[in-house]
C-alpha cells in the first residue's frame, strides 16, 4: 500500500511496541528509517523489517517525525524534549512520564497486571492469568501509530503502555461505577454473566462458543439437535442457563464430544454462531482462510530462516474514479472531519470515538427499530419510562463524542436521508453482516458515485472472501482464532482461557483507526476515496507473532505456563492480605532476585539454592510456595512499593476500584454527565501531550437525541420531522 507515501517518521526501537509501529507505518507505505534492538533471528525479523540494527538506537537529528521506546531515564528525557522542540516526537513509556513512576522497573507481565487486564483471568481462588508475550506493548504501539500520524507538529506525546492496557479493558472500570460489581474470574467462561461465551472439551480438544446474542442461542439449541432446551425452565432466559450452567454443559457435551473441534467450529459457523477452533500455531499457519487471502509474508533471517509472519493489517479495495467534490455545509460542524458511523459492538463505534477525540464530527445512525445491540437487549414487559437502552456503560462509552440520530432503512425516506448524508460525508464506518449494505443499495459502487471522494471502511471478521469469509465473530472469535486462546492457562493438562476483554474488538477497532487517517491521508494527495477493507483476524495477528515465530524455529506449539517467562525465576502472581488481593514479582536475573531477597530479609532467601537462575528454576514450586507465604501475610500496597523502591519488577493485579485510584492512571479517568445514569469517570485515550489527555468532548447520544437538529441540516423542518416520525422513520423510543 502507499497510502502514507510522502509521511516520513524516523523510529529508535529498544522493545516491540516502537518497532511494531514502524512496522505499521511501513504496511502504509510510509518513508520509515528504523534502527531496531530485537532480536534478528526472531521478533525483530518481523518487525525489523528494512530497519538497520543496534543496541542502542538512536533518535536522529529532528528531520523526521520519532517514535521511540527508550528507556526512561534523565539522558533520554533531556534528548527527547530538545527534540519536541524542533518536531513531534511520540515516545512509549511503560509507567508514563511522571516523576514518581517513570523509572520504575517495568516487565510485560508488570504493565498487564497494573493495567488491570490479569484479575478477571482464571480460575477463582487461583492465580490470575496474564496474557503470555508483549500484548500490553503491541497495544500501545497501535495508539503511538494513531499519535504520530494525528501530531504532526513540534511536541512530546507520551503513549503509557499501562495506559494502553486500561484502555482495552471492555470498560469494566465504568461497569463498576454503574452496578458496583468487580467482575471475578470464572475460568473458562468469558464472565459470569455467560453461558454460551465458553470454552468447552470436545473430541480432540477445545472449542470455543461465542454465542453471546439470544437469536445464537436458539440456532444453537437447533444445532446441537436439543430444540427443547429453547424452552426449558432452566434454559430459556440468560440468567437461568448460568444458574445451570453444569447441566447446559452436560446437553452440549453430548454433541460436542461426537465432534472435532473443526468439525464443531464449521458447523456452529454455518448456523451463523460464531465460534473458534482454538487453532495452534501450526494450524493459524496453515489456516484455508489465510491462506486463501495470501496474507502471510516471508521473512528471511541473518541466518537464512525463512519465517512466516503476518502481513499487512489491511488493505485498499477500491480506489473511487472521481475526485472528491466540494460540499454543502448541511448538517455538519464546519471545518470538521465529517464521519458517518453506521456500525455496532465496539469494534466500529471505538474507530468513530477515537477520531471524534481529535476533532471529527461524528453522526451516528441507529434505528428505533434496530438500534445498537451495545445499547443492552429490552426483557419482555419491561417499563419504557426505564429507559434501559440509555443505562448501559459500554454503549456509553464507546460512543462518546458523537451526535446521533434515528432512520429507519426499511422505509424509502429513510434510505434517501442516509444518501443525503453518505453524499456530504469524508467517511462511512460500518460492520454489517456480508451483504447487507449491498442489499440495502449502498454497495461501493453506489456510495462512490454519491461521493467519489468518499473513505468506506469496513472490518469483516476473516474478510470479504475466502472459504470463512462469511463466518460471524464477536471479539473473543478473533482471540481464538488469532492462536491466542491456546497459549492462556495454567498448563496445557488444563482448560484454555479467555482473556476478559474480548481482546479482538479494541485491536480491530485501533487498526481501523489507522487505516482511516492512511486512507484520509492518501485523499488529500490524489482526491479520491477508498474502500477499506481492515479483516479483524489479520489485524490481530501481530499479538500472537512471537508464539507463531517461536513455533517455527523450534516446531514445537509453546505451551501453556501461567504467568511463567523463560528465564525469570521467580515469575507470577502472588496473594497478598485481604480477598483476592494479587500482586505479581518478576526476576529477570540474579542481581535483581539479590534486591528481592533483601526486601524479603528472611534466611529461606539467603539459601543458595536460589542464587542462580538455574538453581531458582529447579526449585521453583518450593520457592514460589515461600514467597506466597510471605507475600500473603503483607499488605499488597506497602509490599509493591517496597520491591519497587529496591529496583524490583512488582505490580499490584488491579481490579476496578484500583484502577480508579492508582496513580499510575493519573489523567486517564475523566468526569461526564449522561442522563439517566449521572456522572461517572470515563476512560480517555492513553496519550498525553502538554500535559493533558485526549478525550472526547461530549457524552453518548441518547437514542434519536439528534434527529431535528442533524435533519434540519437535511433541509427537514418541524413539519417533516413529525411526518418522519408518523411514518415511523425515525424515533426517540425503541419499537
Amino acid at each position: 500500500m502507499d497510502l502514507l507515501a510522502g509521511r516520513r517518521f524516523r523510529v529508535a526501537s529498544f522493545g516491540i511496541a516502537a518497532a511494531y509501529t514502524g512496522w505499521i507505518l511501513r504496511q502504509y507505505g510510509a518513508d520509515v528509517v528504523h534502527e531496531c534492538a530485537l532480536d534478528r533471528e526472531g521478533t525483530g525479523a518481523f518487525l525489523g523489517e528494512g530497519a538497520t540494527f543496534a543496541a542502542e538506537p538512536g533518535f536522529g537529528t529532528g528531520e523526521r517525525a520519532l517514535i521511540t521506546d527508550a528507556p526512561v531515564n534523565a539522558a533520554n528525557r533531556a534528548a527527547l524534549e530538545t527534540a519536541a522542540q524542533a518536531g513531534a516526537v511520540t515516545w512509549i513509556t511503560p509507567w508514563g512520564l511522571a516523576p514518581e513512576n517513570a523509572e520504575h522497573a517495568w516487565s510485560d507481565l508488570a504493565v498487564h497486571a497494573a493495567g488491570g487486564w490479569m484479575h478477571a483471568v482464571g480460575e477463582a481462588g487461583q492465580e490470575p492469568l496474564s496474557p503470555p508475550g508483549a500484548q500490553g506493548q503491541f497495544v500501545a504501539g497501535l495508539y503511538a501509530t494513531i499519535a504520530a500520524l494525528q501530531f504532526d507538529g513540534a511536541g512530546l506525546t507520551d503513549v503509557p503502555i499501562v495506559q494502553a492496557v486500561a484502555a482495552t479493558m471492555i470498560y469494566d472500570v465504568v461497569g463498576y461505577q454503574y452496578h458496583g460489581n468487580v467482575r471475578g474470574r470464572v475460568g473458562k467462561r468469558y464472565g459470569a454473566a455467560h453461558s454460551t461465551l465458553v470454552t468447552l472439551p470436545c473430541a480432540d480438544g477445545y472449542v470455543g462458543l461465542h454465542a453471546a446474542l439470544h437469536a445464537q442461542w436458539l440456532k444453537l439449541c437447533d444445532l446441537v439437535g436439543q430444540p427443547e432446551m429453547k424452552s426449558d425452565e432452566r434454559f430459556a432466559m440468560p440468567l437461568a442457563r448460568v444458574q445451570n450452567q453444569p447441566a447446559l454443559e452436560e446437553r452440549l457435551d453430548q454433541w460436542l464430544g461426537t465432534k472435532t473441534r473443526w468439525e464443531a467450529y464449521h458447523e456452529m459457523q454455518r448456523a451463523a454462531i460464531p465460534a473458534s477452533a482454538t487453532p495452534t500455531m501450526a494450524e493459524v499457519l496453515d489456516s484455508p482462510q489465510l491462506r486463501a487471502r495470501k496474507f502471510f509474508a516471508t521473512v528471511t533471517t541473518p541466518a537464512g530462516k525463512e519465517l512466516q509472519v503476518p502481513g499487512p493489517p489491511s488493505r485498499v479495495v477500491a480506489i473511487a474514479k472521481g475526485e472528491a467534490r466540494t460540499h454543502a455545509a448541511g448538517p455538519w460542524k464546519p471545518g470538521a472531519l465529517r464521519i458517518l458511523d453506521l456500525s455496532m459492538g465496539w469494534a466500529g463505534p471505538l474507530v468513530s470515538q477515537v477520531l471524534a477525540c481529535f476533532g471529527a464530527d461524528v453522526i451516528k445512525v441507529e434505528s428505533h427499530t434496530r438500534y445498537d445491540w451495545w445499547r443492552g437487549s429490552r426483557p419482555p414487559g419491561d417499563d419504557p419510562a426505564l429507559a434501559l437502552h440509555e443505562r448501559s456503560h459500554v454503549f456509553n462509552t464507546a460512543n462518546r463524542g458523537k451526535r446521533g440520530v434515528t432512520l429507519n432503512f426499511k422505509t424509502d425516506r429513510g434510505r434517501e436521508l442516509v444518501c443525503e448524508l453518505f453524499a456530504s460525508a469524508d467517511m462511512v464506518v460500518e460492520n454489517f453482516g456480508a451483504g447487507v449494505m449491498e442489499k440495502l443499495g449502498f454497495g461501493w459502487e453506489r456510495l462512490s458515485q454519491l461521493n467519489p471522494g468518499l473513505v468506506l471502511l469496513r472490518q469483516p471478521g476473516f474478510g470479504s472472501d475466502g472459504p470463512e469469509g462469511g463466518y460471524r465473530v464477536f471479539g473473543n472469535t478473533i482471540e481464538g482464532m488469532s492462536g491466542l486462546t491456546a497459549l492462556m492457562g495454567y498448563s496445557d493438562e488444563t482448560t484454555p482461557i479467555m482473556m476478559s476483554n474480548a481482546f479482538g474488538d479494541p485491536v480491530s477497532g485501533l487498526h481501523g483507526v489507522i487505516a482511516s487517517l492512511a486512507a484520509l491521508s492518501a485523499r488529500q494527495q490524489d482526491g479520491r476515496g477508498r474502500y477499506i477493507e481492515a479483516a479483524q483476524l489479520e489485524g490481530f495477528l501481530a499479538f500472537t507473532s512471537e508464539a507463531l515465530i517461536e513455533y517455527q524455529q523450534t516446531g514445537k506449539q509453546p505451551s501453556r505456563r501461567g504467568n511463567r517467562r523463560v528465564g525469570h525465576e521467580p515469575c507470577g502472581a502472588f496473594p497478598a492480605a485481604g480477598i483476592d488481593r494479587w500482586l505479581v514479582i518478576d526476576v529477570r536475573d540474579d542481581a535483581e532476585w539479590g534486591r528481592l531477597a533483601g526486601v524479603i530479609g528472611q534466611a529461606w532467601a539467603a539459601d543458595a539454592r536460589f542464587a542462580s537462575g538455574t538453581g531458582r528454576a529447579e526449585h521453583r514450586e518450593e520457592l514460589r510456595a515461600a514467597i506466597a507465604l510471605w507475600t500473603s501475610s503483607q499488605e499488597r500496597s506497602e509490599t509493591v512499593d517496597s520491591l519497587v523502591a529496591a529496583g524490583v519488577c512488582a505490580a499490584a493485579v488491579n481490579n476496578e476500584p484500583d484502577l480508579l485510584t492508582s496513580n499510575l492512571m493519573t489523567g486517564f479517568y475523566a468526569g461526564q454527565e449522561r442522563e439517566p445514569v449521572g456522572y461517572h469517570l470515563y476512560p480517555v485515550l492513553p496519550m498525553v501531550r502538554g500535559g493533558e489527555h485526549v478525550l472526547p468532548e461530549s457524552p453518548a447520544p441518547h437514542l434519536g437525541e439528534h434527529n431535528a437538529e442533524v435533519l434540519a441540516g437535511l433541509g427537514v423542518d418541524e413539519a417533516g420531522l413529525a411526518v418522519l416520525e408518523e411514518t415511523n422513520v425515525i424515533g426517540t423510543v425503541p419499537v
